[in-house]
C-alpha cells in the first residue's frame, strides 16, 4: 500500500511562516538573557575601573597631605620625595 505525499505551495508558505514565528519567538526569549550577560560584564569592567580610581585618589591624597605639611613647617622634604616615588612608580609609569 503506497500513499502519495504532496505538499502544495500554500502548505509549504504556512509551514515556513509557522518556523518564521517560532524563531522570532526564541529571539524575544533569549534576547534579554543576552542583556543580562552584558549588563554584568559591564558592572564588572566599572567595578575595575572604580578599584583602579580608589588607588589614584589614595596617592594624590598623600601627596596633597605632603604639599599642606610642608607648607606649614617648610620641612617634610624626605616626605615629600617619598610620595614623588610613590607616584612615579604607580600612576605615572601606568
Amino acid at each position: 500500500m503506497q500513499t502519495d505525499f504532496t505538499i502544495s505551495f500554500g502548505q509549504l508558505v504556512t509551514i515556513a511562516g509557522g518556523l518564521a514565528a517560532i524563531a522570532v519567538v526564541i529571539r524575544w526569549v533569549v534576547k534579554p538573557f543576552k542583556k543580562i550577560d552584558d549588563h554584568e560584564r559591564r558592572i564588572g569592567l566599572l567595578e575595575g575601573s572604580h578599584a583602579e580610581q580608589k588607588e589614584i585618589d589614595t596617592y594624590i591624597t598623600k601627596a596633597l597631605n605632603a604639599i599642606v605639611n610642608h607648607m606649614i613647617d617648610g620641612n617634610g622634604i624626605d616626605k615629600l620625595r617619598e610620595v614623588r616615588d610613590e607616584f612615579q612608580d604607580k600612576i605615572i609609569s601606568k
